[in-house]
């Protein structure tokens, strides 16, 4: 897999050309939200939002490079480069180093569990109803895998980190979630943590995806919500102002939408539809 790495120096050069006509994005290797190389390359969800700002702006120049994913909130931290990205998680901390957007960038469905379609037909669980995480570790003693160090939520990493006498395979490496996937189609796990469009991808790309499914879970949020995120300085805060109205307007398109939904499969859209309906009637009123 193609791999592309700046190194500082060549990330100062690029930053030093950061001005009110060029935006730096920072992108990485993360499929389905940026997806580098194969069949469905310049497919993916973050990557597809980007273009779409891209276009609202045709006097801007947009500079992409791709750094390890790891290091994205350092680089946003640096005052000295300017640079912004994608889908970002803001928290209290985050917000003293980094602008973020009031307007969220992306929306999308909180961590679901993969399954195979014949084990969710023995359970009795319909593709529209949320299951208990809980219920099926302590109550079915399902077979749980996860990815190591990455967090699912507060309720959920809980969950797993206190619940006694339950069965957990968890992977460290970089491809941890194709690792897992893999044993998941072999039924050397039960059920698999991640997020929908993840487990998506991976069951298209690795054809799995006639054999294995997925439900939500009800320890988890209704929504996961990322927000664009630049550095904090004065080219930033005009980035960030100039990018909130931008997202305004192409949220409200059809090509957004379908960019939200393109990685998930046919039976979470009119679930993550619902939820975001609802969510944008409940801030109306």
């Amino acid at each position: 897999m193609l791999r592309v790495f700046l190194t500082p120096l060549l990330f100062c050069c690029l930053s030093s050309v950061s001005n009110a006509k060029t935006i730096n994005w920072l992108t990485h290797d993360f499929a389905p939200y940026y997806i580098l190389n194969g069949k469905y390359q310049k497919q993916g969800r973050d990557e597809s939002i980007i273009t779409l700002l891209e276009k609202q702006l045709p006097n801007i120049t947009f500079n992409r490079m791709i750094i390890p994913s790891g290091k994205v909130i350092q680089e946003l931290s640096n005052t000295s480069h300017n640079a912004c990205a994608l889908s970002l998680y803001k928290n209290d901390f985050r917000e003293d180093h980094i602008y973020f957007t009031k307007e969220s960038s992306t929306t999308g469905l909180s961590p679901s569990i993969a399954l195979h379609k014949k084990l969710a037909e023995a359970l009795d669980i319909p593709n529209d109803k949320n299951i208990s995480l809980l219920n099926l570790l302590q109550d079915k003693k399902l077979t749980l895998g996860v990815s190591m160090s990455r967090s699912y939520g507060k309720e959920i990493d809980t969950l797993i980190n206190t619940t006694p006498n339950i069965e957990l395979v968890i992977r460290p490496t970089r491809d941890s979630l194709a690792s897992l996937t893999y044993m998941l189609n072999l039924k050397r796990i039960d059920i698999l943590l991640g997020y929908p469009s993840e487990h998506y991808y991976l069951a298209k790309l690795m054809h799995f995806d006639d054999s294995l499914t997925q439900r939500a879970l009800t320890e988890s949020p209704d929504l996961s919500y990322g927000f664009i995120g630049c550095t904090k300085n004065a080219q930033g805060a005009e980035d960030i102002n100039l990018l909130n109205e931008q997202l305004k307007k192409i949220k409200q398109t059809k090509q957004y939408n379908q960019v939200l939904l393109r990685w998930l499969p046919k039976h979470l859209r009119p679930l993550l539809e619902k939820r975001i309906l609802e969510a944008q009637t409940k801030n109306a009123t």
